[in-house]
């Protein structure tokens, strides 16, 4: 993998490299100019092992996530990629028979190529195959395919296209395999009745050398000796999203001679000079030059895939899967930042007394800064290698899941596979996040007061202001974004370098040494910009103008800004921010991200203000996190109990309430929209609201606990100090509370989409009505499934109550309203009356004139100009994967239409030879994800089988739908095995719908599972977190446990304390966790904009949100027995002692 968001990762690497190599030149000056500032940082490194041990563990972890996920994407794109070259081989590009063209390729068409380019000295050789689809048995064995390739090679031609490979040979595909001439195969050395067959069909009907193949073309046998087994490639095989089929590979004369057709040609291949892998730079260009002959020529060809293009998408599935682990670890990353910052907070407060007696000696706070960050640089080095080192192991374990879950089912086997550079940037990476942490964590640790330090006072409550002027509030507006405007300016600069060293690659370092220049200029004459007599300063005043007059004019007011800021200021900037980012979002860009989180923001910057004004911190906190809470949690709790709260066309006044208050006047906004990172932005403002909740009101708990005191008895006492010692210091337990309410919510609403929506694809419904799929072979043909079942003796009456047929085809079809659109290729399947009467297809909605489900399959059954459609049709957001889709889509949304009454949707088809027009109506449209996960030709426009067969002449049916007598998932897979084996002539393919489904939900469950193992990786940061806080509770409260234990606690009941509180944090975490994340999971399922108009019945899978969160307990309990013993062994006189 070379590049991430489409930047290359060697110039993520560089820029990672520079910002890395500035945090050790601070390091390197700190050790410099203030080498005890580097001793006292170094010291308390090695003081407390056991500490130092679990803070290494936490910092490590997002450096894990960050090292695994690119690992990953590594080995799956190493893997993909290095099948696609080796599936392609030689070939490089491919050119196959137009589509609806009623001309076929024939050899003159090759030769025709071939003359075009012999005088191209980039391309070495051309060649055309036959290939048709056809069943194969082993005869010896009798076993058998249903769909194999008989594969005919031009051995005159072929030798461009390198040798065939035998699989006796060589057994793994390299290249050394094509320099063994044991592994070399030569088409040439078939005899008429001999043939090579691939590894793939080999190892489905278990056939060796010198057994015998027997294979079906238009029904009539031909039997060949297989001379050996080869490897499969893109030449001698088919490969699709549904698995490969294996091939049965002749010369093309007697490919021909078998079809019927001596002048046959399904595919032409080019193969460029360069070999297997050096050709991709060569490839546009003979691909260009391809096209341009065929439409000089108007040859009956199109360019159906290339080399270059496969290795692009190769390369950008293993993007899509670090894309997906690294936003899907985003909360653990975010819980694993917010423990580095817990964690120097907790090493402040414990040396609090220590820090204030350094500053009265003279230290200043940017040396006690520099202390701070010289210990956490040495936490952080190791832990970052350590995380990296860890996440190759946790990918590789990752891996062999996937490889036996998914990969398994496309043929393709995964290799290990990691670059230095992935590897490096997941290490600098982790380096630079938790630098920039510790600097902000150590900055305001550093900011203390000396005296109430050395005393170890309280540090007064920072949301309440001395002055609450109005003229005092504007004051404090302007010292904040004094601090703003500081803070952008270092951001364009670090912005400016970043880029200026990823661009200076391509300019030899000239852009980085330029940027270097200018930041060293403008950085001087900040701190020369009070020396008026120096003649470099009026150089530094033209070149930077704007710029060096706002620093002047911000340098100058540095001293007012520091005197007037306070919480006020902030919150009315906060509130200003708040209000613009909604107003941007739904009235300009309709972004649900900036709206929510402007929203969010707003809601608490009130509250802060309030607070400001002396109301009481507690009321207001309460108040606005409430509010909070139930604004991204709307339509909860209307909707269980009022339908409208989540029907279509109502529903936005119970999850809007703020648009529908403006609607009123007629300001109201359009629909906004928002992609995955709404997952992220809800669980942190959802987050922060809850855990602001608990840490103002847990206390209402200890009065609880009185109440209780006849039930609880003796332990009273510990119950109430371990709710108080928590609530003493807010913050710090509200950022452990923060981290495990965080992941866990998290959890709990992927286990709830995830385990609904498999439900829902993989349910009874998703059958559709019918048991069994009949897929015809297109060479061998079956006009009727019923008629030929009882010619081969099966008894169909026994087994089967009924048959229905389908047949597709890409139409070309626009809007019939939209004149000036192009036409679009979409799928329609023609269904027969069987498949009408039998399917049971859900409606997510119907036109007017319609009054249920059964209406509109009635109409569609009787009238030839109606048709069912999709809401896959409809104009979509793609979420930012990939390409916009090339077929058919038409404007609206399922969602508009349940909301109002509709009129049936014109759509204008051509005909299958485009000869002339025809008008169809579509009337309703089924519930896309309950039936379109099954079967690929039910992801259509549904029409009756008479209208299709008027535009496509072929009437041959690609598929039968059948319902059995008895539907079980055994009896199922026995009638499909015997049909197939009645039918093995016709190479038809049977499938169980209901075995099919089974095995969709099992990958589709150990899919998930993976994804949570990887998310709950950031469960192991809140237990971290809690062992932290609880060995050095037991430090901090070290005489306060010797007077505990001298009024009377027992050493049990100190333990006991001490586990409780533990518990309490993390109890807290996991029921808010689990109870918001269960909320949000509903409402999301019961949204019509998130189901595309599916009705579903929620359900929470309660099972394995309980095992994952009863594991995380356990492992913080764990974590804290060894602390809460401990601090039940302090001896009480030394720890009254004790200071």
């Amino acid at each position: 993998m070379d590049s991430l968001f489409g930047v290359s990762l060697t110039s993520i690497l560089s820029g990672l490299m520079l910002v890395t190599s500035l945090i050790i030149a601070l390091l390197i000056y700190i050790g410099w100019r203030h080498r005890l500032l580097l001793s006292m940082g170094f010291r308390n490194v090695i003081r407390r092992k056991t500490q130092t041990t679990l803070i290494v563990i936490g910092l490590m972890l997002s450096t894990l996530i960050i090292s695994a996920a690119f690992a990953t994407g590594d080995t799956v794109a190493y893997s993909v990629t290095n099948g696609t070259y080796w599936g392609f081989g030689n070939v490089d590009v491919i050119g196959e028979v137009k589509r609806d063209s009623p001309e076929r390729i024939q050899q003159k068409h090759v030769e025709q190529v071939r003359q075009h380019f012999a005088s191209n000295e980039n391309v070495d050789g051309v060649t055309g195959t036959v290939k048709a689809y056809a069943p194969a048995i082993n005869l010896d064995q009798l076993l058998s395919s249903p769909q194999a390739v008989l594969v005919g090679i031009d051995d005159l031609s072929f030798e461009a296209f390198g040798p065939l490979l035998s699989v006796s040979g060589c057994e793994e595909l390299n290249t050394n395999a094509l320099e063994n001439i044991n592994c070399q195969l030569d088409i040439k050395n078939l005899e008429k009745n001999e043939v090579y067959v691939t590894n793939l069909l080999a190892e489905e009907i278990q056939i060796s050398k010198n057994e015998t193949i027997r294979i079906y073309i238009e029904n009539s046998p031909y039997d060949f000796k297989v001379k050996d087994i080869i490897h499969d490639n893109n030449i001698v095989s088919h490969f699709s999203n549904d698995g490969g089929w294996g091939g049965v590979v002749t010369n093309i004369e007697s490919s021909r001679s078998i079809l019927k057709n001596p002048l046959r040609v399904d595919e032409i291949l080019i193969s460029a000079q360069g070999g297997v892998r050096g050709t991709l730079d060569l490839i546009p260009g003979i691909e260009n030059d391809f096209k341009e002959l065929i439409k000089k020529n108007d040859l009956p060809i199109r360019t159906a895939q290339n080399k270059s293009e496969a290795i692009d998408f190769a390369e950008l599935i293993g993007s899509i899967f670090v894309t997906f682990f690294l936003i899907f670890g985003l909360f653990s990353i975010a819980a694993g930042i917010m423990l580095i910052f817990l964690t120097f907070v907790l090493l402040a407060a414990e040396r609090k007394a220590e820090m204030g007696m350094a500053r009265a000696i003279g230290m200043n706070r940017l040396q006690l800064t520099f202390a701070f960050i010289a210990e956490g640089m040495t936490y952080n080095i190791v832990s970052a290698f350590i995380g990296a080192a860890l996440g190759l192991g946790v990918s590789y374990a990752l891996l062999q899941i996937l490889e036996s879950l998914v990969f398994d089912d496309f043929g393709l086997e995964l290799s290990f596979h990691f670059n230095w550079t992935g590897f490096f940037v997941a290490y600098l990476l982790g380096i630079v996040v938790t630098f920039i942490t510790v600097a902000l964590a150590s900055w305001r640790s550093a900011n203390i007061n000396i005296v109430r330090a050395i005393r170890d006072i309280p540090e007064p409550d920072l949301l309440k202001s001395k002055d609450t002027s109005f003229s005092g509030l504007i004051a404090a507006t302007g010292a904040s974004i004094w601090y703003l405007i500081w803070f952008v300016l270092v951001s364009l600069g670090a912005v400016l370098v970043f880029f200026g060293f990823i661009y200076g690659l391509t300019t030899y370092g000239a852009s980085l040494l330029a940027g270097i220049v200018i930041s060293a200029f403008y950085i001087w004459g900040v701190t020369h910009i009070n020396h008026k007599k120096s003649k470099l300063l009026i150089l530094w005043w033209i070149s930077f103008n704007i710029i060096a007059f706002i620093t002047w004019l911000l340098l100058r007011t540095k001293q007012w800004a520091s005197n007037h800021q306070n919480t006020g200021g902030w919150a009315l900037l906060m509130l200003l921010i708040g209000c613009i980012a909604v107003y941007w979002g739904g009235w300009i860009s309709q972004q649900a991200f900036a709206y929510t989180a402007g929203m969010t923001l707003a809601i608490f910057s009130i509250a802060m203000m309030a607070v400001h004004f002396k109301a009481q911190a507690r009321l207001t906190f309460t108040i606005a996190s409430i509010i909070t809470l139930w604004y991204w949690l709307l339509p909860l709790p209307f909707s269980l109990f009022i339908e409208e709260a989540t029907t279509s066309g109502t529903a936005e006044v119970w999850q809007d309430p703020v648009n529908a208050l403006f609607k009123l006047f007629g300001l109201g906004h359009a629909d906004i929209s928002g992609n995955i990172e709404m997952f992220f932005v809800s669980g942190i403002c959802i987050t922060a609201a809850s855990t602001l909740f608990v840490i103002f009101n847990a206390d209402i708990l200890v009065r609880v606990a009185g109440f209780f005191q006849p039930i609880l008895g003796g332990i009273t006492p510990a119950v109430r100090t371990a709710i108080s010692y928590p609530l003493a210091s807010k913050f710090r337990t509200g950022m452990t509370l923060s981290m495990f309410t965080l992941v866990v919510f998290s959890l709990v609403v992927m286990a709830t989409l995830n385990y609904n929506f498999t439900q829902l694809f993989t349910g009874e419904d998703a059958q559709g009505g019918f048991d069994i799929q009949i897929i015809a072979n297109k060479n061998n043909s079956l006009p009727d499934l019923r008629t030929e079942l009882i010619n081969q003796g099966y008894d169909l009456d026994t087994e089967i109550r009924s048959i229905g047929k389908l047949q597709s085809h890409q139409f070309k079809m626009r809007p019939t309203e939209k004149i000036n659109d192009k036409f679009k290729r979409y799928q329609v399947s023609g269904i027969d009356s069987d498949f009408i009467d039998n399917a049971d297809f859900p409606l997510s909605t119907f036109a007017k004139g319609y009054s249920s489900d059964q209406s509109v399959m009635s109409a569609l059954k009787n009238n030839n100009n109606f048709a069912l459609g999709n809401p896959q049709i409809f104009i979509r957001d793609d979420g930012g994967f990939g390409p916009p889709p090339e077929g058919l889509q038409i404007e609206g949304s399922i969602t508009e239409l349940q909301e109002t009454p509709w009129e049936p949707i014109a759509v204008t088809f051509k005909v299958a030879d485009e000869s002339e027009e025809q008008i169809f109506y579509i009337i309703g449209f089924v519930e896309s994800p309950i039936i379109s996960g099954t079967v690929p030709q039910w992801n259509s426009l549904f029409i009756n089988y008479e209208a299709f067969s008027e535009m496509h002449k072929n009437n041959y049916p690609d598929s039968y739908f059948l319902v059995t007598n008895q539907h079980d998932v055994e009896n199922t897979v026995r009638i499909a095995n015997d049909i197939e084996r009645s039918l093995i002539n016709k190479g038809v393919q049977a499938i169980s719908l209901s075995q099919k489904i089974q095995e969709s939900a099992s990958t589709s469950n150990a899919f998930s599972s993976l994804f949570q193992g990887f998310m709950s990786l950031g469960l192991i940061v809140g237990v971290a977190a809690l062992g932290v806080i609880a060995f050095r509770t037991v430090t901090e409260r070290r005489q306060q446990i010797g007077m505990l234990r001298a009024i009377g606690y027992s050493r049990k009941l100190i333990a006991f304390s001490f586990f409780l509180e533990s518990s309490f944090i993390a109890l807290t975490g996991i029921i808010l966790g689990v109870s918001l994340g269960a909320a949000l999971g509903y409402n999301l399922m019961t949204s019509p904009d998130f189901t595309d108009g599916t009705d579903i019945d929620v359900v929470i899978p309660w099972t394995r949100v309980l095992i994952v969160v009863g594991i995380a307990y356990l492992a913080s309990a764990i974590m804290t027995i060894l602390p809460a013993r401990s601090a039940s062994k302090v001896p009480v006189a030394e720890a009254l002692r004790y200071e």
